[in-house]
């Protein structure tokens, strides 16, 4: 009987065993390849009811050079924007991924290349290249960026004809409505948010902020229609029973539309992958959200 039963425990171990290394596999050759396209309409405070219908596609975390993010993904995030025939394109931070850090790096002066990264500004920029929407295609800036020369990464965006909104409101004419679009810096940098832009806002209605960390929803006031962030992966791995992996940010702004103290933020679960180059039950997306007036 004790043989028989140890044969039992034996046989179950090596099903578990082979069941990680399936779902190991999976997470880093098959998921990161896929590209999926989320969309939800969403009910939002501070909105003119006129703006009903208002498209925005969001992406965060590109991640150039990660695990399946070659220059042709980058080319395929672009046409996949393109197609959803937006009023609007938001780009959330991340675009680059580091191949090495070296010890101190972050001491080196602003301006400079921080880390060696794996694959190069210029060609991330080049392959971004492209993004139309009907009222314009507005960045920012986020931890990865920064890391590694937040400057550079700006000015490579705006190079090939991206907006990056840095502290910075740009106003759009929608109809007979403005939309402000309000970018602000990557809450990590410096853990606030600087709120000179806002208050300079003449109508607090119809603002679209977009950053790069969740987090910052917590110090942003509550005249906002809706916040747009990226940062967290929808944890990167999600598993079964238990759920996502919250590893850098609040666990409420996890992935999709979280609400707190009236405030409205959509997390994106991005593109590329970072610290780990998995992703299990995550697919890397693009989100198209309707807005509506609440």
């Amino acid at each position: 009987m004790m043989k028989i039963w140890l044969k039992r425990i034996g046989m179950a171990l090596l099903s578990l065993i082979i069941l990680i290394l399936l779902s190991a596999a999976y997470a880093y050759f098959i998921e990161p390849r896929r590209f999926v396209v989320v969309e939800e309409t969403l009910l939002i405070p501070n909105w003119s009811p006129s703006l009903n219908g208002f498209r925005v596609v969001a992406l965060s975390d590109i991640h150039g050079g990660s695990n399946h993010v070659p220059e042709e993904r980058l080319r395929e995030v672009v046409e996949k924007a393109n197609a959803q025939n937006a009023d609007l394109i938001v780009l959330l931070g991340d675009y680059v991924s580091e191949a090495r850090w070296e010890k101190g790096a972050l001491q080196r002066p602003e301006g400079t290349d921080r880390t060696e990264l794996k694959m190069p500004v210029a060609k991330i920029a080049d392959n971004l290249r492209g993004f139309r929407a009907k009222y314009g295609v507005f960045a920012v800036i986020g931890n990865h960026d920064w890391y590694h020369n937040d400057k550079k990464v700006h000015a490579e965006l705006e190079r090939v004809g991206i907006t990056v909104l840095e502290n910075e409101t740009a106003e759009i004419q929608a109809g007979d409505e403005i939309v402000s679009v309000w970018g602000i810096e990557d809450y990590w940098k410096k853990r606030r948010v600087p709120t000179d832009a806002y208050n300079a806002l003449a109508g607090k209605q119809n603002i679209i902020a977009i950053t790069h960390n969740p987090d910052a929803l917590l110090k942003t006031p509550d005249g906002i229609s809706i916040m747009f962030a990226g940062h967290s992966h929808g944890g990167q791995v999600n598993l079964p029973f238990y759920g996502p992996i919250p590893i850098v940010n609040d666990e409420r702004f996890m992935d999709g539309l979280a609400v707190v103290d009236g405030k409205h933020v959509y997390i994106t679960s991005g593109v590329g992958t970072s610290v780990i180059s998995f992703r299990f039950r995550v697919p890397p997306e693009i989100a198209v959200i309707t807005l509506n007036a609440k």
